[in-house]
């Protein structure tokens, strides 16, 4: 099984406290033939440093060092770089159980699967890291329209993220991470799973997910900026559905109205006296009526929208 290389992609950025532990789960992984690129992008602390030590003592480590271009422009430097038959990426202040990479690959060797997923436990810096029980009891195989209803309606199986799945080169390499923008996989996640002919879901929790305080500026223009982002990445991924899946527009309709709605009383609420409060609100309202192809009457019996209970 070890014939076949995976390439662990780990953007990296201000994550001394973090680093070690993940690149300690990667290194000791119970697949070995792997590559495990490290993308330093401009961090200031100890990364870069950490980085280098771990390409001393392991011949599997590649590092990358960049000037500051955040997470996407991280990983698709880092997906440009890698060589792997298959494709992993670890965020730097989690970590793998030592048998996720070779259980995923076992999946979908095994499947004929493109895409394999498994589960993540939560993890708090307060807190006490709880054992999880590590033998696969159960798999689940999906079609790509299948898997993007499940992230369209963000269950608990398959989400957005990419770091707890694998990917076989072929569904991946042609499809690149918006540069940018804030929640980046709202758009690539659903045009990568179109890809695939079918996704394997592992029922085990391999993948340690660490939930701290947000890293990013918490001021007004980033707030706003996260806003924008997220409808313009959600409008994107509508038009992508529409054209590939209309079976799912409908979900993806009301997710996007729905996310307006979130979006404009956050802005409501907490920026009135923002100068472009107004033009934000205007912006939201406008792309909720131009998605709007059905009301809510088709899902409720309600003759109103959401957007007529709150743009008012």
């Amino acid at each position: 099984m070890n014939s076949e290389k995976i390439s662990v992609i780990i953007p990296i950025y201000q994550v001394e406290k973090y680093l070690e532990k993940c690149i300690h789960s990667i290194i000791a992984q119970t697949y070995r033939n792997l590559e495990i690129i490290l993308v330093d992008d401009g961090s200031t602390d100890a990364s870069p440093a950490i980085c280098d030590r771990f390409r001393s003592e392991d011949s599997r480590i590649n590092v990358i060092h960049q000037a500051n271009g955040g997470l996407s422009r991280a990983r698709n430097v880092g997906l440009a770089a890698a060589t792997g038959d298959y494709i992993s990426f670890v965020d730097s202040d989690d970590w793998l159980e030592p048998n996720m990479i070779e259980s995923l690959l076992s999946a979908l060797q095994e499947t004929g699967a493109d895409i394999a997923v498994c589960g993540r436990q939560d993890e708090h810096e307060d807190l006490q890291s709880i054992p999880v029980k590590t033998d696969i009891s159960q798999r689940s195989l999906y079609s790509a329209e299948e898997a993007l209803r499940m992230t369209i309606q963000e269950g608990r199986l398959i989400r957005n993220a990419v770091w707890d799945k694998l990917y076989r080169r072929s569904v991946i390499s042609n499809i690149t991470f918006p540069e940018g923008k804030i929640y980046e996989d709202l758009l690539r996640s659903p045009l990568v799973i179109g890809n695939a002919r079918r996704i394997v879901y592992i029922d085990c929790p391999l993948y340690h997910y660490l939930q701290r305080a947000e890293s990013l500026s918490h001021n007004e223009d980033m707030a706003i900026k996260r806003c924008l982002d997220k409808i313009a990445l959600l409008r994107q991924r509508l038009a992508y559905i529409r054209e590939r899946y209309p079976s799912l527009e409908k979900l993806t309709t009301l997710k996007f109205q729905n996310a307006c709605c979130r979006e404009y009383v956050k802005i409501s609420l907490n920026f009135r006296q923002l100068d472009a409060d107004a033009k934000i609100r205007h912006e939201l309202h406008r792309q909720f009526c131009q998605a709007r192809s059905f009301s809510m009457l088709d899902y409720n019996g309600v003759r109103t929208t959401l957007g007529q209970l709150l743009f008012r």
